[in-house]
């Protein structure tokens, strides 16, 4: 039979060759039984699972299974479920209902939450399976597992700590799910959205998983099985040297330092970023934990959710985000709301300051700052400023839209620091469609973008305050160099993002990067704006690789 490739999405990077071991899940089975009592034996194993990682020191990953036992403990959940049962059955009445839970997550634009719709679905998908009595198959050595989909349990259940699965492929998933979380804790080279295709693959077949463009081949000519067996040995090379430099500064090569942090919304993703070299977290989501919500979070409620990532940061900046409801991130308890982001809490000022007590408790011995989105004036700051009634806090805004952008110099005076989100800045700017995706290379380095983001800079920076950004924008080199070039000060992004980041900053010149950034100002597209960066890009690898061969036998000439 000859080479097939089937393509998907990257979801944890690397390559993988090895035999398949094909799952194909009980999805569709008819199960009879107690559908809450399934609940139970998923909230069992989960507890379980997480006992057994936090038992091997990994207190991260158990952290996750932890939240997921919470998903399945939903009391609305199960008296949904306790509702569908005699008219549907026990399996179709969890799937159903875990299937509208998921349904409320994916909905939403940030990418980050609306991955969670797997989590929750694979869930419903494990209860069924407790009621059928389908188990995973035991990976052997060598491994490629092939499925539909997997929750975070599911990986925990392939003990991929043990090194016997060498990837996964998924025919559905996402990119950012909690089980890509996992997959990248372990270095596991993941691909996901594959499509109907990957079922027919049969099991044994030699597969290559490449985690970095999202794509599998099936039994592989042996130029292609050379050329991957080669990017393995290749990768480990590399992923040793940035190991090795993760300690480094990212400073370019005149001087020009550049903080680089992570985005995160969980513990495991703190955990990831650490490793990953990041100075702190530039941006922790708040309100994942509370999207299914039947009522405003106690004080608890957040410390117990903030605890864990917050756990990691001592010492070192720690930015969390204040709830940013509203729009698609609605929970059903604000059903119906029009304002979103700090407008909206502002108008909840008790919600907002418990929030802030439990942000202050959690976040003691780090570094704090506190950040407000989608901040609209200079007074909103002001207002939170008094709410945080005197705690020594670091208090950010969040640049979003054009006319916060516009009112930069007036809110730098009463911030501490400012950050742009990349992702609403370009929606809000370009008026694009919510369901698009707005954090592409392309979409960001539209000219008009850039002039709004130069401008907040130049505001922060006559106040004396910092400027970061931490959109996934910043993340793609041509981008990030348009970015430090423009005078940011800091760069937040996800942690698979900060290797590469890094080697980026430290191998350009501000003052030529700076020049083409301004030039970019005025560029007739972004893909102009995106063709100076990369001129700039190139020029320095070319300096980097005549120093290096330099220095061997003399300058190039």
């Amino acid at each position: 039979m000859s080479e097939r490739e089937l393509r998907g999405l990257a979801a944890s990077g690397g390559v993988a060759v090895g035999r398949a071991l094909v799952w194909h899940d009980a999805e569709s089975a008819d199960g009879q039984g107690d559908a809450l009592a399934a609940l139970d034996a998923v909230a069992a194993e989960l507890a379980r699972g997480a006992e057994r990682y936090r038992a091997a020191g990994l207190d991260d990953e158990a952290d996750m299974l932890e939240t997921n036992k919470l998903i399945v403990e939903d009391l609305s959940l199960r008296v949904e479920i306790e509702n569908l049962v005699a008219e549907l059955g026990a399996a179709e009445s969890l799937r159903q209902a875990t299937a509208r839970h998921a349904e409320l997550l994916a909905a939403l634009p940030d990418p980050m939450l609306a991955a969670r719709a797997t989590d929750v679905r694979q869930l419903g998908v494990r209860a069924v399976r407790a009621l059928t009595g389908t188990t995973m198959p035991a990976p052997s050595e060598g491994s490629i597992l092939i499925t539909r989909d997997l929750g975070p349990a599911d990986v925990a259940d392939l003990r991929l700590e043990e090194g016997l699965v060498l990837g996964i492929a998924l025919a559905d998933g996402a990119a950012t799910s909690h089980a890509a979380i996992m997959a990248r804790a372990f270095n596991v080279p993941m691909a996901v959205g594959l499509g109907e295709d990957l079922t027919s693959i049969r099991d044994g077949e030699t597969v290559i998983v490449n985690g970095n463009n999202g794509a599998v081949i099936v039994g592989p000519t042996t130029g292609s099985l050379l050329n991957a067996e080669g990017e393995v040995a290749r990768r480990r090379e590399l992923h040793e040297e940035r190991v090795a430099v993760r300690g480094l500064p990212a400073v370019t090569r005149d001087g020009r330092t550049v903080s680089l942090l992570c985005n995160a919304s969980t513990a495991a993703e703190v955990k990831a970023g650490l490793e990953a070299g990041a100075e702190g977290v530039g941006l922790l989501r708040t309100e994942l934990a509370f999207l299914e919500a039947s009522a405003w979070p106690t004080e608890g409620e957040h410390f117990a959710v903030l605890s864990p990532p917050l756990a990691q940061l001592r010492g070192r900046v720690a930015t969390v985000r204040t709830l940013d409801f509203g729009a698609d991130k609605t929970p059903p308890f604000l059903a119906g709301i029009t304002d979103r982001g700090l407008t909206l809490m502002l108008s909840h000022p008790d919600e907002l300051e418990r929030q802030l007590r439990a942000i202050v408790r959690a976040a003691e011995g780090t570094k704090l700052r506190v950040l407000l989105p989608l901040v609209e004036t200079a007074e909103q700051v002001s207002t939170v400023r008094e709410l945080l009634g005197g705690a020594d806090v670091s208090l950010g805004a969040m640049i979003e839209t054009p006319a916060a952008a516009g009112l930069a110099t007036a809110i730098a005076a009463e911030a501490d620091f400012l950050s742009i989100g990349t992702n609403d800045l370009v929606q809000y700017t370009l008026d694009l469609d919510r369901e698009r995706p707005v954090a592409s290379a392309e979409t960001a380095a539209e000219p008009i973008v850039l002039r709004l983001i130069a401008q907040v800079v130049d505001a922060a920076h006559a106040a004396g305050k910092t400027v970061e950004v931490c959109g996934e924008a910043a993340g793609e080199t041509a981008v990030a160099a348009l970015l430090i070039g423009l005078g940011v000060d800091e760069l937040s992004v996800a942690p698979a993002r900060l290797d590469e980041l890094r080697e980026t900053v430290r191998r350009l010149s501000f003052i030529d990067v700076s020049a083409a950034a301004r030039q970019a100002l005025e560029a007739s597209s972004a893909r102009a704006a995106l063709a100076l960066a990369g001129g700039v890009l190139s020029a320095e690898l070319r300096h980097e690789t005549g120093q290096m061969v330099g220095g061997l036998g003399g300058p190039i000439t």
